[in-house]
């Protein structure tokens, strides 16, 4: 070992005598750092019922159910919203719910993710909602080690550190007891499914969770699929884990199969038995990031590049799927980078990039657009009742869409400036 040390000792050494231009140096360089701040989970379950006059600061996921749209404020909680009169909308409730991203409602239940947990909520009375049942570790990948508390806010701190710099490559030293967060606003990953039947709500493309009959699916990291038995909300229980396939990021259910929309193609999984999906098969295109909607006969899905989801690709592709274990192409249309999407009856909505693109889609192998909707970076639609809900980094846009050829603004709920 001393005949080793004293070797690199003297390759070290030669390395300086041999390279001279590999000069150390020491320069300053700032750092933004994010440090967490924890509650007690019991305090913060305790006060759910927050301030209804709450600002919105981040809008994620849109999800209606009845008269009501529930628009999530990425991992902060729920916004509430009476939307009895589309033209004027009134906040009513918050809900604070510290790493919400995913909303379901059956009935008079909401399920919500906290992190890794779901929580089961009576929202019979929206005004003053109860917490009845948790369900632990749901959702495994985001447990961030908070098992008794939870992280309900950030300070975020600049440092300074040295650089010890070699021609011209720098080495950036530990700052001791200072953790270090990547704060992920990936809003399009952060959003909730389900099929608008019955007493169940319906939510947007990009959703991670999708409530079927007494089954709730869930997406709990990229290559998995869990199922959890909602029967009785008071007794929220696992039915099955199981693995789905490869970079998973939204599902869709239609005609008792599901569509996981993943980086690589579509994965599809049959419901004859809810309690554990089985695979039917997938449809595999170019690598992009890719929501997922569907009717009876068609799946439409788009593809976007610039994304961390890797690929080129920026297209709206339209696929045969009247036999769900044989999805084909059908017609694949460019974009410009597309992302969430719409249908209602023949009218397709699609976000993409500098506005939301409306489409005559009676004849899915030649859809003719109608106009579109100038709003930039709009990343998820909802279209019902000839009402378009939009979210995008501005706010929650809605539109009047009975004649699709002539669409009339609503209203527009903005993000607080004081809050960005």
């Amino acid at each position: 070992m001393r005949n080793k040390i004293g070797l690199l000792a003297i390759v070290v050494a030669l390395g300086g005598i041999l390279l001279p231009g590999c000069l150390k140096d020491k320069v300053k360089k700032t750092y933004t750092m994010y440090i967490p701040v924890y509650t007690k989970k019991t305090i913060v379950m305790s006060s759910i019922n927050g301030d209804p006059g709450h600002a919105l600061a981040k809008a994620g996921q849109i999800y209606i159910k009845d008269s009501y749209i529930y628009l999530n404020e990425l991992n902060s909680g729920i916004h509430v919203i009476d939307n009895s009169d589309p033209a004027h909308p009134v906040q009513v409730a918050f809900l604070n719910i510290p790493g919400n991203q995913n909303i379901g409602i059956r009935g008079n239940i909401l399920f919500a993710d906290m992190y890794s947990d779901l929580l089961a909520i009576d929202i019979s009375n929206i005004r003053q909602v109860k917490i009845i049942d948790t369900l632990l570790n749901a959702i495994p990948y985001r447990n961030f080690g908070q098992n008794e508390n939870v992280i309900t806010g950030w300070i975020k701190k600049d440092t300074t550190v040295d650089v010890e710099t070699r021609t011209g490559t720098p080495i950036m030293y530990d700052v001791p007891g200072t953790p270090y967060y990547s704060v992920t606003n990936n809003a399009a990953a952060a959003a909730a499914s389900s099929l608008g039947s019955g007493s169940i709500g319906l939510a947007g493309s990009t959703a991670t969770m999708a409530l079927v009959g007494d089954y709730l699916y869930v997406i709990p990291e990229p290559h998995s699929l869990n199922t959890i038995n909602v029967s009785d909300p008071s007794k929220l229980a696992m039915s099955s884990a199981i693995s789905a396939g490869y970079d998973i990021e939204t599902i869709f259910p239609i005609r008792n199969r599901l569509l996981l929309g993943s980086k690589t193609g579509v994965y599809l999984f049959s419901l004859d038995h809810p309690d554990h999906p089985t695979s039917l098969g997938q449809f595999s295109h170019g690598r992009a990031c890719d929501p997922v909607i569907a009717d009876p006969n068609y799946a439409y899905v788009t593809l976007r590049s610039g994304t961390s989801c890797g690929g080129a690709s920026n297209e709206l592709d339209v696929l045969s799927a009247q036999d769900l274990t044989q999805v084909s192409m059908l017609k694949s249309y460019p974009m410009t980078n597309p992302s969430g999407l719409a249908k209602d009856g023949s009218v397709l909505f699609v976000c993409d990039g500098p506005d939301v693109k409306v489409f005559d889609a009676s004849d899915p192998s030649n859809l003719k657009q109608l106009g579109s909707l100038q709003i930039s970076g709009a990343y998820d639609v909802i279209a019902s009742n000839h009402v378009l809900l939009v979210a995008s980094p501005t706010g929650l846009d809605q539109f009047d869409y009975s004649d699709p050829s002539h669409i009339v603004s609503l209203s527009h709920l903005a993000i607080s400036q004081n809050q960005q």
